[in-house]
């Protein structure tokens, strides 16, 4: 007589099936996780490139503008406050050895005299010459220093806390005497406020798990000044033209992103037409 067998899985059967379906399970995991990742590395791409290339045009517009640009050798000193505090430390810049941008804009309107108070019909801001300053702070510097909450802050981010912020601090000078660019540099304004114009800007120099020397070096010069000559502006040679050197850099899902690659910068030279000039009215 024969036997029938028994319907149903054995438990090595059942085993196998579940060992099976953990491996397809897992495979698909992994493919799911890596499809976000590169999304959000992406869409970081983008975010990182199209922020970074708009703070660069705003500063080559306004050096278009400029009436004054402060030389290599001028030291600037804004405030004591973190907010423009050099990456390496210390409030004193030194153009063409920390990476500062200064240069004077200037007045909107040369019929009236300068004055930060309510504009009248004969004074206010737009008859002042305008100050401006572009630099970096470090990225966790500015976040404390802006405090929890404030609207200058980007959002705290430990992980990128080593890259830094490009700031812009703006002052207002007394109009001096216009027409020719000035032997003596204005007057530094102190005291005033800085704002966040790009986040996640490239250090300039080595920095631990972003900026490197070896094997690949992308230590880089941020601004870059030339007399009418085209060699080195100096003290005695007035800036004629500045190049600007920017790159971006963040840690993003497991990776750390460079814009516009690993070793370069978005480059972009400019020939400020302005200086010396007053506004015509």
């Amino acid at each position: 007589m024969k036997q029938l067998r028994q319907a149903g899985f054995t438990l090595l059967e059942l085993l196998i099936g579940m060992a099976l379906i953990g491996i397809v399970l897992t495979v698909l995991l992994n493919v799911f996780t890596q499809g976000t990742q590169v999304s959000t590395q992406s869409s970081s791409r983008a975010e990182m490139q199209q922020e970074l290339l708009n703070a660069q045009q705003l500063i080559a517009g306004k050096l278009r503008e400029a009436w004054y640009v402060y030389p290599p050798g001028q030291t600037i000193n804004m405030t004591g406050t973190a907010l423009t505090q050099k990456p390496a430390g210390g409030n004193s810049w030194l153009v063409g050895t920390d990476p500062i941008l200064a240069m004077v804009l200037p007045r909107k309107n040369s019929s009236l005299s300068c004055a930060t108070t309510t504009p009248t019909s004969t004074s206010g801001p737009d008859g002042c010459y305008r100050f401006l300053a572009y630099y970096p702070v470090k990225r966790s510097v500015w976040v404390l220093g802006t405090g929890i909450g404030s609207w200058r802050s980007p959002g705290s981010d430990d992980v990128n806390g080593e890259t830094w912020i490009l700031a812009e601090y703006r002052g207002t000078i007394a109009p001096g005497t216009g027409g020719t660019p000035p032997t003596t540099p204005p007057s530094i304004p102190t005291g005033n406020s800085a704002n966040i114009l790009s986040d996640y800007i490239a250090p300039t120099t080595v920095t631990t798990g972003f900026t490197t020397t070896s094997p690949v070096n992308n230590t880089y010069s941020m601004f870059t000044y030339m007399a009418a000559d085209g060699t080195a502006a100096t003290a005695s040679k007035p800036v004629a033209g500045v190049t600007l050197n920017l790159a971006t850099t963040r840690k993003v899902a497991g990776a750390t992103l460079r814009l516009p690659n690993a070793t370069d910068e978005y480059t972009i030279s400019i020939y400020p037409s302005n200086l010396g000039k007053t506004a015509a009215n």
